[in-house]
């Protein structure tokens, strides 16, 4: 059960991340993370009654391990027959994350943001891996982020978001504030499931943020908090 009393905040994790990766590679916590983020997008689908044999998936992917973690499940859920396609949305993204889904979905599978391509990308999709960013995020997304996720919430598609949805701040339980257009989708993504490691975060706990998340999913990457 996820309560304001098991939370945990930005500055305690990363303090517990640092300490396990004394000891275990950053590589192995991130394919424990892309193991539980590609387990929830099959439930999704399972859910929705979207076969996962060719189910188109397109994952955001932003600069970070966040966007690598993202990849990975695009690279797993690919093995797994989804037609899996990413969007980077930075001029840079993980290079393992990049590798590992160009090797399992095709060196095509990756793309920048570049107008069609990339929201048509989003538009095709019957899925959506919300890899933009995690728990150093700022509220509010940016142009870039928004042109893509923002059309992935309006256009009702399941959203996966990795860790917290992107455009929340992890340790604050407010929205973001409107876009200067009324009619405008949030500045933040509205997921159907959200998959977070080690332990809930503000933003996923109390109202109104808690309310963008969806269900919440804590995945054991192997982190210990102490």
């Amino acid at each position: 059960m996820t309560t304001s009393e098991n939370i945990v905040t930005v500055a305690r994790l990363r303090a517990a991340e640092a300490r396990a990766m004394e000891t275990v590679h950053e590589d192995v916590l991130m394919d424990r993370a892309a193991v539980a983020v590609a387990d929830a997008a099959v439930a999704l689908a399972a859910e929705r009654g979207l076969p996962l044999a060719g189910l188109p998936v397109c994952v955001i992917a932003g600069p970070g391990n966040n966007g690598g973690d993202a990849l990975l499940a695009g690279a797993l859920l690919a093995r797994r027959g989804a037609s899996v396609v990413a969007v980077a949305v930075a001029d840079r993204v993980h290079p393992r994350g990049a590798r590992m889904l160009a090797e399992a979905a095709g060196s095509h599978a990756l793309s920048g943001i570049e107008f069609p391509l990339g929201r048509e990308r989003v538009l095709d999709a019957r899925l959506v891996i919300d890899g933009f960013a995690g728990i150093g995020g700022r509220p509010g997304l940016p142009d870039g982020a928004y042109s893509l996720l923002g059309r992935a919430v309006e256009a009702r598609l399941p959203i996966v978001a990795v860790d917290i949805p992107s455009g929340l701040a992890a340790d604050s339980a407010d929205l973001p504030a409107p876009d200067a257009f009324p009619d405008a989708p949030p500045r933040y993504v509205r997921a159907d499931v959200t998959v977070t490691f080690t332990a809930p975060k503000r933003c996923l706990v109390e109202m109104p943020a808690a309310a963008a998340a969806g269900r919440v999913i804590v995945a054991d990457v192997g982190v210990d908090l102490g």
